[in-house]
């Protein structure tokens, strides 16, 4: 039992390792069905082989972190041919629950618990309905077979089965301690809502004065709020579209900067969800370092630049959506005296 049981956390500890992997789409927010086969570690006191089985399962997402799932196996264990061997079979229904380290599609690691209804037969006479627990930990890989979304789950579980062992007399059957690996499909279910181009508006046509009115000189206001600066997921340099923006924004500031030489400039980092609190903090604030360096490499005085992190802290979208992620990566500029 000791090998087991190593050999269950061994496989634990190689699934904590991926779940720093942190990223994020829809796909792994659609409720599923699922199908998986198990492999169990047979108790020593059931005296048979180790187990193969099924099960069959469906999910919904609840958060970002957090899934419910409902489930129902069946297993078969053979005699191993020894003196006093015999087969069992077990059905069981559960509801657990799993907490996942990221919602990346490319490997969604969680931590999973059940709890549930067990029915443990050995064929030769005897039967108990019971109940049992297992936990332990997983991951899905989602993938695209002609356009339609499957995932592959792998897990490995540990599970208490509290037989009754009266209900088995003379049989020196007790309370089952079993290693369980899983290995199956995930099947998200749902329709994914396309978001459709807006149509172009009709320009009615303006008519040309004869004579263009005289305009007033802009007046430079010192509180001023920039467009964001958008990053790319798990991103902190500037793309093209970036510097374009920040060249316009450094002409502004250094503009402001001549008339009120004591400006601020409030340089503010942001992140999506997806991802550790510590992680996404350190993200924010190399997206804002990033900004503060482009804009003193035009011109404006570092000692003006005030730079903020607030990691996801404070988001401008829904962090359930792809676009509202894409909008909560940011950096956010603004002026002020």
């Amino acid at each position: 039992m000791k090998l087991k049981a190593l050999s269950f956390f061994g496989a634990g500890a190689i699934f904590l390792g991926l779940s720093g992997i942190a990223r994020a789409d829809d796909v792994a927010m659609r409720p599923y069905i699922g199908e998986s086969l198990n492999y169990i570690f047979a108790d020593n006191s059931r005296n048979s082989e180790n187990g193969l089985g099924g099960t069959l399962s469906g999910g919904i997402p609840l958060s970002q972190h957090f899934n419910i799932e409902l489930g129902g196996t069946y297993a078969h264990f053979n005699h191993d041919g020894s003196p006093g061997s015999e087969p069992w079979r077990e059905y069981t229904q559960q509801l657990g629950g799993q907490y996942f380290f990221s919602r990346d599609p490319a490997l969604a690691p969680y931590f999973g618990v059940n709890v549930g209804h067990s029915t443990e037969v050995l064929t030769q006479g005897g039967k108990d309905s019971t109940f049992f627990t297992d936990a332990g930990l997983g991951a899905i890989h989602y993938f695209k077979v002609f356009n339609t979304d499957f995932g592959v789950r792998a897990s490995a579980a540990y599970r208490w089965t509290f037989v009754d062992s009266a209900k088995f007399p003379g049989k020196g059957v007790n309370t089952f301690g079993e290693p369980v690996l899983s290995l199956g499909l995930v099947i998200p279910i749902g329709i994914v809502k396309k978001v459709s181009e807006p149509e172009e508006p009709t320009v009615m046509p303006i008519p040309t004065p004869t004579k263009p009115p005289l305009k007033a000189p802009p007046k430079v206001d010192v509180n001023r709020r920039f467009d964001d600066v958008h990053f790319a997921f798990d991103k902190s340099d500037l793309d093209s579209f970036a510097r374009a923006s920040l060249d316009s924004d450094a002409g502004v500031i250094n503009e402001i900067a001549g008339k009120y030489p004591d400006v601020k400039v409030d340089v503010s980092g942001h992140t999506d969800w997806i991802g550790t609190d510590a992680y996404n903090q350190a993200l924010s604030e190399r997206r804002a370092t990033a900004v503060e360096k482009y804009l003193t490499g035009k011109g404006v005085k570092e000692s003006s630049i005030q730079i903020h992190a607030y990691g996801e802290s404070k988001p401008v979208a829904p962090n359930t959506t792809k676009a509202g992620r894409a909008l909560n990566r940011r950096v956010e500029i603004k002026t002020l005296q």
